[in-house]
């Protein structure tokens, strides 16, 4: 029995061997090149070079642009907020439209969410991160936007929650403070109704 499957195996292997060389061949067609006719022969004439100038003031904005951008993210590093905004409001101005002015637009914003930054200003970093979404759609910096403003709606709604648990608290509190001064009061009057 172990002797018939192998040979249908070897049979079936051979004809596949067969059927695959076959198809090599017949796709595989041999081509003489055929001579050039006249009509189809090309002829290549010198190009004069041409110099084309560069508007170096384009240039001149990326590259101060960038380099506000680098001053900017170096002072936010070591932790200097108001000077990193300015920078950043530089980068802006040079290039209002272009891929510098979103990574602005989101540090500026990351900035004021900041907690260590003793000015932050929520609305402001709102506004800021609303910006790169709405402005740079196709950015990088718009994903990260959209993370850091969930966030911040999560903080100011957890905030919400915990200003109104901590005032249910101080009700509650005064509620057993009326509570021990009613029973501090039965207490007397059951002691008095006792002598």
């Amino acid at each position: 029995m172990g002797r018939k499957r192998v040979r249908k195996r070897k049979y079936f292997l051979c004809v596949v061997t067969i059927l695959t060389c076959l198809a090599f061949i017949g796709c595989a067609s041999i081509k003489r090149p055929e001579e050039p006719d006249e009509r189809q022969l090309v002829t290549i004439e010198p190009i004069q070079p041409t110099v084309v100038q560069v508007q170096p003031k384009q240039e001149q904005q990326r590259d101060e642009s960038k380099e506000h951008l680098l001053q900017g993210r170096q002072l936010l590093a070591t932790g200097q907020y108001e000077a990193s905004i300015k920078e950043n409001l530089k980068v802006l101005s040079i290039a209002p439209n272009g891929p510098p002015g979103d990574e602005a637009m989101f540090t500026i914003g990351l900035i004021y969410a900041n907690p260590k930054y003793q000015k932050k200003d929520f609305s402001k970093a709102v506004t800021s991160l609303t910006k790169v979404i709405k402005e740079y759609p196709q950015s990088r910096w718009s994903g990260q936007a959209r993370i850091l403003l969930d966030i911040i709606h999560e903080n100011e709604k957890l905030k919400r929650v915990s200003t109104e648990a901590n005032q249910e608290n101080e009700k509650l509190k005064s509620v057993i403070e009326q509570s021990k001064k009613v029973d501090v009061e039965v207490e007397e009057k059951k002691r008095e109704k006792a002598r």
